[in-house]
């Protein structure tokens, strides 16, 4: 992930995008309608400018011009959920995964009732709390039609509640 995140840095890096470079180099004034333009003369000796004062990392857009109306950006509905990016399974698949979520999930809550959140440390509470989110979260995919996720957050409960039910309380 950090070989990924230092590769797409160096890639912009090396693009030389012109808002990054202006943030470096200072453009020059902009030349006037009819002014001339004089050509340094290469005998004169020539003068080191002075520094440059550093240039602000903040970039701030222009100003609109006059008489432009202000950009109008749409409001997203409120009630609309974002699809799912999850990979393509066939029916089958689909079915199947669905099925080993039901089992993962059935599982984790039978694995639950074994399990006297009384007698239990704080630690193994704390488990317990994180298995309980697991197993909402899971169905909250399964309503979602997020089946892989689903079945991951399934698969993350049976285990946490497999080892909780394993230790000595």
């Amino acid at each position: 992930m950090r070989l990924a995140v230092l590769a797409v840095a160096a890639c912009l890096g090396l693009t030389g995008c012109a808002t990054i470079k202006s943030w470096f180099d200072p453009a020059p004034p902009p030349a006037q309608a009819g002014a001339r333009v004089e050509q340094p003369d290469e005998s004169a000796p020539r003068a080191t400018p002075a520094p440059a004062a550093p240039a602000s990392r903040v970039m701030t857009p222009p100003p609109p011009r006059p008489g432009t109306p202000a950009p109008v950006t749409p409001a997203a509905p409120a009630n609309v959920t974002p699809p799912v990016l999850s990979p393509v399974l066939s029916a089958a698949d689909e079915q199947r995964l669905r099925a080993d979520t039901q089992q993962r999930l059935d599982g984790t809550e039978q694995r639950l009732r074994q399990i006297d959140p009384a007698k239990l440390a704080s630690a193994q509470r704390d488990s317990l709390r994180t298995v309980q989110s697991f197993l909402d979260k899971a169905r909250e995919a399964l309503q979602a039609r997020d089946i892989q996720r689903a079945f991951t957050l399934a698969d993350k409960a049976y285990i946490l509640a497999d080892e909780l039910s394993k230790r000595p309380r």
